[in-house]
C-alpha cells in the first residue's frame, strides 16, 4: 500500500517548503520585475521568506514536535532545530552583505536570492534527513547551487578556475559517497540511518559491507568539510569566491557538513567497534589542526589566512564529534559560524569588489578606518582563542569536554589542540599588529574612503556584542 503523508509529515518539513517554493516564486517574479530595480523586492522577499522559515523552525519544535516524519526519514531533534535556526541566521547576514559586495564586482544576479534560499534548503534536508538517499539529495542540492555561487562572477577567469576545482571535486567526492551508500545498503538492505549504523557493528560478511560503505561515506563528509588529507580546494575556492560567498561556504557550509557528521557520530557507541571510529576522525582531527595552523603561518592574503585557519578549527570541531561533545560542538559550530560572517564581511568591506586584502594592505589600518582595524583586531583575536571573547570560551568548552573522556590517544589529541592553539595565536596576532602598531601606511589608508555599509555595520556589530557578552547569558547548559 502507498504511503500517503499526514499533516505532521508536512510540518516536518515546513522550513524547507518555504524556502524551495520561495525560491521558486522569485526566479518567476523577476521576469515581471523592471530590471532596474528588480533587486530590491528580491531582495525584501527573500528576507520575508527567510524570516518565515525561520519562525516555522521554532513553530516545528511544538507542532509537529520532535520525532520521525515520512516514515522516518526526517528526523526533528533539538540538535536538527538548531542547526536549521543556524543556516538562517547564516542566510540572512549573508543577504545583508552580499548584493551591495556582488554589484561592485558586476556580478549580482537576480538568480543569487534563489540560489541563496535553495542552498539553504539543501543544508536543512542534509542534517534533518534520516535516510541516506535523503540526505544525499540534499548535499547535491546544497552543492550545485554552492558551485553557482562560487562562479558568479564571470568577468573574473580566477572565480569561473574556483568554481571549476570546487565542481570537479565535489563531484569525485559524491561519487564516493554514492558508493559508500551502495556498500552501506548492501550491508543492511536499508538506507534508514538507524538499520544502516546497526548493520555497521553487527556480526557477519553483512559487516564488511557496511564498515567499506561508511568509511567511504564519510570520506565525501570528510571533503565537505576540508579535513586533511581532503582540503586541498579549500584554499583556492576561498579565495577565488566572492568574499561575501565565501563567508557563507566557510560558516553554513561548514556547519552542514560538520552537522552531518555530528548526526552520524550520535550513533556511534563506546566500545572496542566505536573508538575504531572515533580514532579515525580524531586522529584526522589532529593531523587537520596542525596542517592548517602551520600552513597559515606563510600566508598574507586574508582570505587564505582564513581558508587554513577553516581547516585547522574543522580539526577542533572533529575532535569534539570524535569525543561525544555533542553539545560542546554545538555551540562552537555557532560561534565560528559568527565570526566568520563578520571577518568576511569587513573583508568585504574592504575591497570594494576590486582589491585583494593582504596583511601589507590593511598597515596603520586604524588610522583611516579605526572601527574596520578594530572589527578586524576582534575577530581575529576571538578566532585565536583570547580570553574572555566568545571564542575563547566556546574551545574551552570543546577542550573540557575531551579532557573528560580517558584514554591515551584523546589525551594526546587534547594535548595537540592546546599546542595547536598557542601556533595560530601567532598568525592571528599578525593582523592586530598590521592594523595598529605598523608606521608604514598600507594601500587602503592611502585610497579615497570607503564608504559605510549599513548591512555590513549590522552583521559586524551584532557579532562583536554576540561574542563579547553572549557568553554571559548564551553557553553549553543553554541547550540542555
Amino acid at each position: 500500500m502507498s504511503y500517503i503523508p499526514g499533516s505532521p509529515d508536512l510540518y516536518s518539513i515546513l522550513p524547507m517548503l518555504i524556502l524551495a517554493l520561495g525560491g521558486i516564486f522569485l526566479l518567476v517574479l523577476q521576469f515581471a520585475l523592471p530590471e532596474e530595480t528588480e533587486h530590491t523586492p528580491l531582495f525584501f522577499g527573500t528576507l520575508l521568506f527567510l524570516l518565515f522559515s525561520l519562525f516555522s523552525v521554532y513553530y516545528g519544535t511544538t507542532s509537529p514536535g520532535y520525532g520521525k516524519y515520512f516514515q522516518g526519514q526526517i528526523s526533528l531533534s533539538p540538535l536538527t532545530v538548531w542547526l536549521n535556526a543556524l543556516y538562517i541566521l547564516c542566510g540572512i547576514a549573508t543577504l545583508l552583505v552580499a548584493p551591495k559586495a556582488l554589484e561592485q564586482n558586476k556580478s549580482l544576479f537576480p538568480e543569487f536570492y534563489s540560489l541563496l534560499l535553495f542552498t539553504i534548503t539543501g543544508m536543512m534536508f542534509l542534517t534533518t534527513g534520516y535516510d541516506l538517499l535523503v540526505i544525499f539529495i540534499g548535499l547535491e542540492i546544497l552543492s550545485l547551487c554552492l558551485y553557482i555561487l562560487v562562479g558568479m562572477a564571470r568577468n573574473s577567469s580566477f572565480s569561473l578556475e574556483a568554481a571549476m576545482k570546487y565542481f570537479l571535486l565535489g563531484a569525485f567526492s559524491s561519487g564516493f559517497m554514492l558508493l559508500g551508500i551502495a556498500f552501506l545498503y548492501g550491508g543492511s538492505a536499508s538506507t534508514n540511518l538507524d538499520v544502516v549504523m546497526r548493520g555497521l557493528f553487527s556480526k557477519g560478511f553483512e559487516s564488511n559491507y557496511a564498515k567499506i560503505g561508511f568509511g567511504l561515506f564519510l570520506t565525501g563528509v570528510f571533503f565537505k568539510s576540508a579535513l586533511v588529507p581532503f582540503h586541498a580546494w579549500t584554499p583556492d575556492v576561498y579565495e577565488g569566491a566572492q568574499t561575501p560567498i565565501t563567508g557563507f561556504m566557510a560558516s553554513a557550509g561548514k556547519v552542514s557538513s560538520m552537522g552531518l557528521l555530528l548526526v552520524l557520530f550520535t550513533h556511534i557507541p563506546s566500545g572496542e567497534a566505536g573508538n575504531l571510529w572515533k580514532s579515525l576522525v580524531g586522529g584526522l582531527a589532529l593531523l587537520s589542526m596542525t596542517y592548517g595552523n602551520i600552513a597559515a603561518l606563510r600566508q598574507t592574503n586574508l582570505k587564505r589566512i582564513l581558508a587554513y585557519s577553516s581547516i585547522s578549527h574543522a580539526g577542533y570541531i572533529c575532535a569534539g564529534i570524535a569525543y561525544g561533545g555533542t553539545i560542546e560542538t554545538l555551540y562552537y559550530l555557532i560561534v565560528y559560524s559568527f565570526m566568520n560572517l563578520a571577518a568576511f564581511a569587513v573583508i568585504s568591506y574592504l575591497e570594494e569588489g576590486k582589491r585583494q586584502i593582504t596583511l601589507e594592505s590593511i598597515s596603520h589600518l586604524s588610522l583611516e578606518y579605526p572601527w574596520a582595524a578594530f572589527s578586524l583586531a576582534f575577530l581575529f583575536l576571538s578566532f585565536a582563542g583570547l580570553p574572555p571573547l566568545g571564542g575563547f570560551w566556546a574551545k574551552l568548552f570543546l577542550l573540557q569536554k575531551i579532557a573528560e573522556v580517558d584514554g591515551f590517544f584523546p589525551r594526546f589529541v587534547l594535548f595537540g589542540a592546546v599546542a595547536n592553539s598557542a601556533v595560530a595565536f601567532y598568525y592571528y596576532m599578525r593582523i592586530t599588529i598590521q592594523a595598529y602598531m605598523k608606521t608604514d601606511s598600507g594601500d587602503l589608508v592611502r585610497l579615497e574612503k570607503i564608504e559605510p555599509q549599513f548591512g555590513v555595520g549590522a552583521v559586524v556589530g551584532f557579532t562583536l556584542i554576540f561574542l563579547a557578552l553572549g557568553w554571559i547569558f548564551f553557553q553549553p547548559s543553554f541547550f540542555v
